[in-house]
């Protein structure tokens, strides 16, 4: 399969399932390719008993040959804290 692996980015596809043997198997399936600095925040996370969590991003596209298939990005994912936007909202000084 192609190496989706674009830098620094965390990415990977999926790809419709020809010959599904049933409703309860996977329509999709694929492979996500995660950068060495993401492996190691995510290792560090569980070495310190912190849940392991992704935000993913995906985008529907046509390979060369004509198939669809989604492609997908993964990064750490970060809490949004609306106090924290807070407090840096002020110390803006305008």
């Amino acid at each position: 399969m192609a190496d989706f692996n674009q830098g620094d980015r965390s990415t990977g596809a999926l790809f419709k399932v020809k010959e599904r043997k049933s409703d309860k198997h996977p329509a999709m399936s694929g492979e996500l390719t995660l950068t060495k600095a993401l492996l190691k925040e995510l290792i560090e996370d569980a070495k310190a008993g912190k849940p392991i969590k992704l935000s993913l991003s995906a985008w529907n596209n046509t390979s060369k040959s004509g198939n669809q298939y989604v492609s997908i990005a993964a990064k750490k994912y970060v809490e949004y804290n609306a106090a924290k936007k807070d407090e840096l909202d002020d110390e803006i000084p305008f």
